[in-house]
Formats: structure tokens, sequence, C-alpha cells
């Protein structure tokens, strides 16, 4: 008999596993393969977010460069107009000066008055005699002279002048300075306004959404405010109509019950009647 009974597997093997099932096994491999899409999608992802985020700060990089540059640039053309405009008076100012000087010389030229008083002054210094050596020699005593004096004059001039450049250098240098901080200013709250600008139009737009919303919430306001009169008014006239149903009903009872009265006193009047028959017939 024992060698007779078959065996169940694992009946008697506590570490027996059952095969699994091949439905479980194509669930699994179901799961497996979505699992294994979406995290290649996921890989996918992160790839074309790091990628969008490397090309991001390329882009801000290159941004704040041509950004740097533009205001360089501005900065440059504010400061060369401002000395192109600084530059226009001063030449203004110096061809006046000339003009005025030009005007004054062909004034003295056509001045004869003064011309025919130096020719008789040279008259006067002349010998009446002729020229002779003591003569000459003097005026080459004062020609010599006046050109030591020239030279003097020229050399204080020269002086003067590389004095007058110097000054000049470090005045313009000293312009171009306070012209840069200027300009450097007036592009900075260029800047500032172009943002004001900005967040002003932003809060503007933000506002009229709020007014919009608000406005869609007051005409909703309004449509429950009507609807909740309309709401009255309906129950005022349900009350009407219940109270209109309710005296129909008293009036139907009124009826049903005049009706049942009708009903007694007509089976009351046919009992009287079939009374005194009765009694005719014995």
């Amino acid at each position: 008999a024992a060698v007779g009974t078959p065996m169940t597997p694992g009946a008697s093997d506590p570490d027996f596993v059952p095969p699994p099932d091949a439905v479980s096994l194509v669930q699994e491999d179901i799961e497996e393969g979505a699992r294994g899409d979406l995290e290649k999608q996921v890989r996918d992802r992160d790839a074309n977010i790091s990628s969008l985020e490397r090309i991001r700060l390329e882009k801000h990089q290159e941004l704040t460069a041509l950004q740097k540059e533009l205001d360089e640039e501005r900065l440059r053309q504010m400061k060369e107009s401002i000395l192109h405009r600084i530059e226009v008076e001063r030449l203004k100012r110096q061809t006046k000066a000339v003009e005025e000087r030009l005007e004054a010389l062909e004034k003295d030229m056509q001045d004869k008055d003064a011309i025919h008083e130096y020719a008789n002054l040279i008259k006067g210094v002349a010998p009446k005699g002729g020229v002779d050596s003591q003569y000459v020699m003097k005026l080459q005593s004062q020609l010599a002279k006046a050109v030591k004096k020239m030279d003097a004059t020229a050399h204080q001039m020269a002086q003067v002048e590389q004095s007058c450049e110097e000054v000049v250098n470090s005045l313009k240098k000293e312009i171009s300075e306070i012209v840069e901080d200027r300009c450097r200013t007036e592009l900075e709250l260029r800047k500032q306004l172009e943002l004001l600008e900005e967040q002003k139009a932003e809060m503007q737009a933000e506002y009229d959404d709020r007014i919009r919303e608000n406005q869609k919430e007051l005409d909703r306001l309004k449509e429950k405010v009507s609807v909740e009169t309309s709401v009255a008014d309906l129950e005022k006239e349900l009350e009407d109509t219940e109270a209109k149903l309710e005296q129909l009903n008293n009036i139907h009872e009124m009826q049903e019950r005049t009706i049942e009265e009708l009903k007694e006193t007509l089976e009351n009047g046919n009992g009287e009647e079939e009374t005194p028959a009765e009694g005719g017939d014995a």
C-alpha cells in the first residue's frame, strides 16, 4: 500500500517552491519592459533637461556679454557725443575770437589817420641832411633790441603756451572723467528706468487681470444674488401654490363630506321608503 500511494511534489518537503504560473511570468515580463521603458524615458528626459540647461547657461553668458558690450558702446557714444558738443562750443568761441581780431585788424589797416600819423612820425625822426652812418648804426641797434625783445617775447609766449597746454590737457582729462561718470550714471539711470517701466507694465497687467477677475466675481455674485432673488420669488410662488392646493384640498374634503352626507341622506331616505312598503304588504 505504501508503494502504490502516489507522492505529491512538495507535500513532505518544506523547501519546495512551486513552479511559477505562465500568466504571472508574462505579467512580470510586461512590467519589467514597461519599467525599462519608463527608466529610459526618464534618462532621456534628464539628458534633455541637462542639455537645455547647458544651452540656457551658454545663452545667458552670451546675453550677459552682449549686454556688457552694448553698455560699453552706449557709454562710448554718449561720452563722444558730449565731448563733441564741448569741442564744438570751444571751436565756436575760438572762431568768434579770431573773427573779432580780424575785424579789428582790418579796421586798423583801413584807418588812414593812423597811417598818416605813423608816416609823419617816421619823417620827423629821419635826418634832414640825408642818411649817415650814425643813423644806420642807430637803426641797427634799435633793430637788434627789437629782435632781442621779440625773442624774449617769443620765449615767454612759448612758456605761456606750454603752460596753457598743460592746463588744457589737465582740464580735458578732468572733463573726460566727469563726462564718463555722468554717462555711466545716466546709463545706469536709464537701465533702472527701463526696469521700472517693465515692472510697471507687469504690475499693470497683473492689476488688469485682478480687475477682470474681480469683475467676473462681481458678475457671478450679482448672478448669484439674482438667482437667490429668483429662488425667493419661486419659494413665495411655491408657498402661494401650496396654499392654493391646501384650499383645493379643503374644498375637495368639503365636497367629499358633502357627498358622504348626501349619500347618507339618500340611504336614509331609501330606508324610510322601504319600511312603509313592507307595512302595506302586511
